[in-house]
Order: structure tokens, then sequence, then C-alpha cells
């Protein structure tokens, strides 16, 4: 695709996106690219002044507009705005080749009879679809894909190859859930009898709403009784634990290698940055923050911005991290003063 930048900026503008033009309107771009590989027909959407440091005048920038005023954006072609960050999955997508969505089940899908395959939906080679499951209108079900008995794909999700939707999983519209997941997979749950360790039946099952992407290798466990429960347009990374019973609210946020222990509860827009480990039993609020590394072992206010282990206000545990970093310095002298206070009660007897 190319269009000169006045073009996009109106077709920008009739979306509902507000940009407004710099420079040379005619300047031609065919692709949004990275400021390492952008060339003087590519579009760079950058937030910070540094980024404009080595970036050839030539070159078309989407930024706000305090960029076009600085020692390396004055002159330069481009587009201004408010939110770059917004913007560039826009661009992204605008620019991209449209991929046609596959229909049809292929001759090597494994699909019970009374499982229904809506019209416009897709069943990749050797994709498993059991008894009882449901995929709905515009759904795909890629190569080696199983959807388990009595599950439920919606409108338009897309299920990568080699993941795993176990019995009774019900995944919303518009949902993508990417290669290695398992959903639907036991709980972990165990009790402790006549020294024996027994295990206690998991008859729930998994409901992920609309909008949801699920990363690969994440794993997210049925319920014991009830579902474990993902909330509308909530996006989880590679590699999340998610226990049974955990209830995940709307738009939040998860990172890789993070771990949420059963009946968790998390409201509606937390993030949890990278390597967290959440307790059980415990409540997050509305709108928290979890920092990198955070042990969760108590229930945390809504807005809250908290770290450390165990978690606690992030500028707390900031202050303990720097005590703790002079903590040998102290301890010396700590040492010598103990000394001293030695030889001066010698002394005194």
């Amino acid at each position: 695709m190319k269009m000169t930048l006045a073009s996009l900026c109106e077709k920008l503008n009739n979306e509902k996106i507000s940009v407004s033009l710099a420079g040379n309107s005619k300047h031609i771009i065919n692709r949004i690219a990275s400021p390492e590989e952008a060339d003087k027909n590519s579009l760079c959407v950058i937030w910070e002044k540094k980024e404009l440091e080595n970036l050839s005048r030539d070159i078309p920038i989407a930024g706000p507009e305090k960029l076009f005023l600085s020692e390396n954006g004055q002159g330069r072609d481009g587009l201004i705005t408010d939110g770059p960050r917004a913007l560039l999955p826009k661009l992204i997508a605008l620019f991209s080749e449209p991929i046609e969505k596959p229909k049809g089940i292929h001759p090597s899908a494994v699909v019970a009879q009374d499982a229904k395959i809506k019209g416009g939906a897709y069943v990749g080679a050797c994709a498993v679809v059991e008894s009882g499951a449901v995929i709905e209108d515009g759904a795909e079900i890629h190569a080696g894909a199983f959807v388990g008995k009595n599950s439920f794909v919606g409108n338009n999700t897309v299920i990568e190859s080699q993941a795993v939707l176990l019995s009774g999983v019900k995944v919303g519209k518009n949902c993508l859930i990417h290669s290695g997941a398992v959903i639907g997979c036991d709980g972990f749950g165990f009790v402790r009898e006549n020294g024996a360790v027994v295990k206690i039946p998991q008859t729930g099952g998994v409901t992920i709403g609309d909008d949801v992407e699920i990363g690969a290798c994440t794993t997210i466990d049925r319920g014991t009784m009830h579902d474990t429960i993902i909330g509308s347009g909530t996006k989880i990374d590679n590699h999340v634990q998610i226990g049974h019973n955990v209830q995940i609210g709307n738009h939040c946020i998860i990172c890789s290698m993070s771990g949420i222990a059963g009946s968790s509860i998390l409201e509606d827009y937390v993030t949890v940055s990278v390597q967290v480990g959440i307790t059980d039993h415990v409540t997050i609020g509305k709108g928290a923050t979890l920092a990198g590394r955070t042990g969760v072992t108590n229930d945390i206010e809504a807005g809250a911005l908290v770290s450390g282990f165990p978690a606690r206000p992030h500028n707390a545990a900031k202050r303990a991290l720097v005590l703790a970093a002079d903590l040998p310095i102290m301890s010396r002298k700590l040492r010598l003063l103990e000394k001293k206070v030695d030889a001066m009660q010698k002394n005194e007897a």
C-alpha cells in the first residue's frame, strides 16, 4: 500500500483518530518502520526525543508536537498526534497485507458427529473437535489443536496450532489462544488423608470473555466446582499459570512467568508485571499494579502500586532495597561501635 501523508491523515481522521499534518503533505508512505529500519518512504512512530537523534531528516515521523519543535524535528514531514502509542497498532494494521480467513473442515480433522461447526468456521489439519462442542461462525481451529467435549468457541476466535481446550471450556468472541496454551486442565487440589495425598475432583470449567488473548504455553486450570473466569479484554502473556477458581476481571494485563494461585481474585484493570507470584485466596483491587517479581501474600487495595516480597507500597520497597545495600557498611560500623563500648565499659570497671 502506498499513500500520501495527506491521504493517510484524512483516512485516520475519518476513523476518528485525531492527527494533523506537518511538512510536505505529498510525501509518499509505503510502510511503517522502526527507527533502525526506516527510510524516506517509511513512517516512523516515535514518542521520545532521543529517538530522533540518529534519524535522518528525510524520514517522516508520527509523534507529539514537541518533537516537531525540537532541533532534530523542525521542518520534518509527518503526522502530529497526542497519542503515538495508541496510533502505532492502527498504522501497522492499515499497512499490513490483509490475510484471507480460512474456511471449511480439513479432510484429516477429527470432528465428532454431534459437534456443531457453524458456517464460515475453519477446522485445520489433524485438529480434533469432540462431542457436543460448538464452533461459531468465523472461528478458526488450526492444525493439531484440540477442542474437548461440550466446549464452546465464539465468533472469530482463533485457536492456534497445538493449543488445547479441554472439556467444558467456553471461549468468547474475537479471542486469540496461542500455540501450546492448555485451558481446562485439572486444578492442583489435594488433601492429606492418613498420610496419603488424595486428589479433590475438579468438576468446574473455564469461562473466557470476549477479546481475550492468551499466550503460548500458558495454563489455566478448571475450577473445583465452579468455573475459573477470565474477563473480557484481558491479555495474558506466554508462560503464565492460573490456578483453579481464580477470577480475573476485565481488561487486565498479566505478563510472562507469573503465577496466580487458586481462588484469588483480580478486579478490573489490574496489571501484573513479569515473574509475579500471587498466593491463594487474596484479592487484588481494581486498577492495582504489581511490579516485576512482586510476591503477594495479602489483599492489595484498589489503585495501589506495589513491589517486593512481601508486597508493599512501591516507594517503601525501594527504600528497603537501598537500606539492604548499605547493610554490610552498617554491620561493620556496628561492630566497631560494639568494640568501643566494650573498651569503655572495661575502663570504667
